[in-house]
């Protein structure tokens, strides 16, 4: 089911679980990346693997002496590069799927300096200053609620000079939902909520979140902007 503008339709947790859960078993002809992009094709994702990067790490800067917490870190693609220079890295991730993997290739990378935990986002709180709080491509499987609970505890873990940035799928024009709907690429049924930039400038707010800038990931035009509607964009939030 598709619906444009609408906050009535929640996301089944459950299913969204499942999702992720199936996901991770392509690991036996996926890279890890992939499995968290949702992209198959290997010459798109290096592309989008490397655009990203270089973007991020420009902007999240220096992590040395920083604790990071990446809340539904998946198969830990960022968690992974964070804490090659960061102190020290709380990968909170709900699928023990993808959670399996991203221990796996920290293992693989030698990569000691990260805190696994077992946990939904939304209901995860840690009594520490948190210097840099990541959510990428998180909140767009949450409903409105959660996004609210999520909130509500990054600005109590969150450090005075810290920062919070958000990477999500917007919709461009209005809010665009996805339900429960056949995906024949990914071979399952899929959801999605994809908010406007504004939804979530007045949903930070409302946690006294000011925003501090926002793009998109890609350049217009870029073959990475693959649908019409939506675009992945990039927001940096202060308390």
């Amino acid at each position: 089911m598709y619906s444009k503008n609408l906050h009535t339709m929640k996301i089944n947790k459950k299913a969204v679980k499942t999702f992720w859960d199936q996901q991770a078993k392509k690991s036996n002809y996926l890279r890890p990346e992939g499995i968290s992009n949702l992209e198959e094709d290997e010459e798109l994702l290096e592309k989008k693997i490397g655009l990203e990067t270089k973007k991020i790490f420009s902007w999240i800067g220096n992590l040395s002496n920083k604790t990071v917490l990446d809340l539904g870190a998946g198969t830990g693609q960022w968690s992974l590069k964070f804490a090659k220079s960061a102190k020290s890295v709380i990968a909170v991730e709900f699928s023990k799927g993808m959670q399996d993997l991203a221990i796996s290739e920290a293992k693989k990378q030698k990569i000691n300096n990260i805190k696994y935990e077992l946990c939904a986002a939304e209901s995860f709180f840690i009594d520490e200053e948190i210097d840099i709080i990541w959510i990428s491509g998180l909140l767009c499987y949450l409903h409105d609620e959660d996004c609210e609970n999520l909130l509500s505890n990054c600005k109590k873990m969150i450090s005075k000079n810290g920062r919070l940035i958000l990477r999500e799928p917007i919709g461009l024009q209005e809010r665009f939902e996805i339900r429960e709907v056949y995906s024949e690429a990914l071979k399952t049924k899929y959801s999605n909520t994809y908010r406007t930039s504004e939804e979530y400038f007045e949903l930070f707010a409302r946690h006294d979140f000011k925003k501090m800038r926002d793009e998109d990931m890609f350049d217009k035009g870029s073959d990475l902007n693959k649908w019409s509607e939506t675009r992945l964009r990039i927001f940096e939030f202060q308390v």
